[in-house]
């Protein structure tokens, strides 16, 4: 088996470092991946399947960090964005399919009364914070920690270049820990305007965690008991597990819910939503982007929800990450290494035991993309809906080879 090489897609990059501090940033910095053994620029894809510019072809387990839900150039999403295409995109006012999408939304989502759209994930957590501190009154953020919630200066991970001030009031707590959430509740006493969570933990370098029923509960009481709201952050798992959203599929009583990455397969869109009882709040909140207007994406949301309804698509995805689960888990054995599967299967993640500098998972997941399977070793996966069972035989062909190599390198 032919090795993958990345000479113009190095090349390209030390270009692009030229104009661009660090060449690429966030999480698709080569940094993120193994330099070295993964491309650094996609020059086009197709389903499930993606091709880097020096025409290496990958099965795509990233689905662009969730946002390929149904297959990249869906047929039909493609179409209804092409339509509204030669109609025109950013208008000084919204297009006419503002109202359709808001409605399907609301009428969608559980216990939800309206909705607003921006961009992207960070877009909307932060606009649903501000509402839950317009309505609370109150000031104070409870999240877990290590939960990524976007990249706004509230939020953002790593720190640099934003004032202390700007995280004086966000609190941590440990995700599925109901003892530590009482005690951090506790301490916020009345100042608590929102706990927000991710649906189920889903952490970079991280063994994934469903929330425990008593998790559930525990917020759910606490978050009434205080008047605070409960901010769900449905950024990546949205539509991947029930189309009321992922509160709904887990028992959250949600207070407002953020979607985006898949709700539109691509195309750039997020929302927020929230019960009818915060709408004189948000309201009051400011709120606006030029292109969170832009009708293009309205057009590709409104016909992925359509799909993700009528093709059973989260049927489907569940079902065939459970395939991938299953013989990761077998190709592992067989290979005698000790490898440790998380996460629900639409958005599995695997690890290795002994592991703590995830330098076996890098080897591995670079041993796998030099042979055309595109894993993370320290985001989450996804499955999308254009997978087929031909491309899950290849990859767990592939993964048996590079878990062989793993303990060549590393032992068991």
């Amino acid at each position: 088996m032919r090795l993958y090489e990345f000479t113009k897609s190095y090349a390209l990059f030390e270009q692009a470092q030229q104009y661009v501090p660090g060449g690429i940033y966030g999480p698709r910095s080569p940094h993120f991946l193994t330099f070295g053994s993964y491309p650094t620029f996609i020059a086009r894809g197709q389903g499930a399947r993606i091709w880097d510019v020096d025409g290496n072809e990958y099965i795509d387990y990233l689905c662009s960090f969730g946002t390929n839900l149904l297959g990249l150039r869906h047929p039909k999403v493609d179409a209804a964005a092409r339509a509204q295409q030669e109609k025109g995109d950013c208008f000084p006012l919204p297009s006419d399919l503002w109202v359709p999408l808001a409605r399907t939304l609301v009428e969608t989502v559980q216990d939800m009364g309206w909705c607003v759209f921006g961009k992207n994930g960070s877009d909307v957590t932060s606009y649903a914070i501000t509402v839950a501190r317009a309505y609370t009154g109150r000031p104070d953020i409870l999240m877990a920690h290590g939960s990524y919630h976007g990249a706004h200066f509230w939020c953002q991970p790593h720190g640099e270049g934003v004032p202390p001030e700007w995280r004086s009031h966000v609190h941590e707590f440990e995700y599925n820990d109901v003892e530590g959430l009482h005690r951090a509740v506790d301490s916020l006493k009345d100042t608590l305007a929102a706990i927000i969570l991710t649906p189920h933990r889903h952490d970079a370098l991280r063994k994934q965690e469903v929330p425990t029923p008593a998790f559930v509960d525990a917020v759910n009481s606490l978050a009434e008991k205080t008047g605070c709201l409960l901010v769900i952050d449905d950024i990546r798992c949205g539509f991947r597990f029930d189309l009321r959203g992922t509160a709904a599929h887990y028992g959250y009583r949600a207070d407002l819910n953020c979607l985006g990455k898949a709700m539109a397969n691509g195309y750039p869109i997020a929302a927020a939503l929230g019960r009818e009882k915060l709408r004189s709040a948000a309201e009051k909140v400011f709120f606006s982007g030029t292109h969170f207007f832009s009708g293009v994406p309205f057009a590709a949301a409104l016909a992925t929800i359509d799909e993700v309804r009528e093709a059973g698509v989260i049927d489907r995805i569940r079902d065939l990450g459970t395939s991938l689960m299953e013989g990761l888990a077998q190709a592992a054995r067989a290979a005698g290494i000790r490898a440790v599967l998380s996460g629900p299967p639409a958005m599995p993640f695997l690890m290795f035991e002994d592991d703590p500098t995830f330098e076996k998972n890098r080897f591995f997941c670079g041993q796998a993309a030099r042979r055309g399977i595109f894993f993370h070793p320290h985001h989450n996966w996804f499955v999308c809906a254009a997978l087929t069972d031909e491309d899950l035989q290849e990859t767990f062909e592939i993964a048996e080879i590079c878990f062989r190599l793993t303990r060549e390198q590393y032992g068991e």
